[in-house]
């Protein structure tokens, strides 16, 4: 690691520096050597004195290579706006990242075909499913999910990915040792060991405040040559994302959704204002990258006469637990334990409120 690299390395251990400060402190000492020379005289305007001396205290190319060589320790890789191995898709967006830490493979920061799904975080039964299908068959084609591992649609899109043997990127919004949602920290295991990459611009200590979330959709628009909403109100962050796909010049793809649900307004407002963005079916997205039209076959599945009933009965809809044993007059045991083992094999799918669906 070059001393340009070392020094933005160094800029991002204090989260009281904002992206603006360290990029004038970089340029005020990236041709100098900022370990020997680090005046107050020269950055007084950037910082405060109380937040000199704390820099002043790990000011050394000791204290910086101790921090490296524990990153490494972690598995913890760094590449800084300097590094030549920087991802060109980063390098002409709004405030391109000046350091990156990644768990896992980098190397799908350098793919072609990288999209990302993103959405609410209070999805509909609606919206789950659409996730759900859209994302597995993007994954059969050979995409990389990209998104943020929060609740909702993000969540939906990474857990699809690996259900189906796919490589996920999660770009998080604080450091890997402050993953958040909490409930997602094995899930974010799981990324890695699956192939897949966490990303973010924190240092792996810190934690992500609410103005991280919007800023970090910049980076998950950067990393994806396309974005994919799949269910957003007006006032969803995902809205954020959308406005850098298209300063970015990425593709966007919009479901469209019930115009009376709060949930579907902000992407039928996208679609009103830019039609071409409205997808119906994968084959929308899969024609502008120029790849073959997707065909759905469907899994060979062993069932019972039990199971089939219920299956062929489900095909009508979704039904209450109530509703399928008025249908099929099994016991409640009988039922409770079909559904179960159906459900666990992923035939079926259990919804909020007892209800089941295919």
């Amino acid at each position: 690691m070059n001393y340009q690299e070392k020094l933005l390395l160094w800029l991002s251990v204090f989260d009281f520096l904002t992206y603006k400060k360290r990029e004038h402190i970089f340029e005020i000492f990236k041709d100098d050597d900022i370990f020997k020379n680090f005046n107050y005289e020269d950055v007084c305007e950037f910082i405060s004195s109380v937040q000199y001396n704390e820099m002043i205290k790990a000011l050394s190319e000791e204290f910086i290579n101790s921090y490296i060589l524990n990153l490494k320790q972690s598995n913890i890789k760094v590449i800084t706006l300097q590094s030549p191995n920087y991802p060109d898709c980063l390098k002409n967006i709004e405030q391109p990242p000046l350091v990156l830490f990644c768990k896992g493979n980098e190397e799908l920061l350098y793919g072609n075909y990288n999209i990302a799904v993103v959405g609410t975080r209070h999805p509909t039964n609606y919206g789950k499913d659409v996730t759900e299908k859209l994302t597995r068959e993007l994954v059969l084609n050979n995409f990389v999910i990209v998104s943020g591992l929060a609740d909702g649609v993000d969540t939906i899109s990474h857990k699809t990915t690996l259900l189906n043997g796919g490589k996920t990127i999660a770009v998080l919004a604080g450091g890997f040792n402050n993953i958040y949602p909490t409930n997602n920290i094995k899930l974010s295991e799981e990324i890695v060991k699956s192939g897949g990459l966490l990303l973010s611009e924190k240092s792996p200590n810190e934690k992500a405040q609410s103005y991280d979330f919007p800023i970090r959709n910049r980076i998950i628009a950067g990393v994806s040559s396309a974005v994919l909403i799949t269910e957003a109100g007006i006032k969803s962050g995902t809205m954020h994302t959308r406005d850098y796909a298209i300063n970015f010049n990425r593709e966007l793809f919009v479901v469209p959704g019930n115009i009376t649900n709060p949930l579907s307004e902000g992407c039928n407002k996208i679609i009103r204002e830019i039609p071409s963005t409205m997808v119906l079916d994968v084959n929308d997205i899969l024609s502008v990258f120029n790849k073959p039209k997707y065909k759905n076959v469907e899994k060979s599945v062993q069932l019972s006469i039990e199971e089939a009933m219920i299956f062929n009965l489900l095909k009508q809809g979704e039904m209450s637990f109530d509703e399928i044993l008025v249908n099929l007059n099994f016991d409640v045991k009988t039922l409770t334990m079909l559904l179960t083992t159906l459900n666990f094999r992923g035939i079926i799918k259990k919804l909020a409120g007892n209800i089941y669906s295919l």
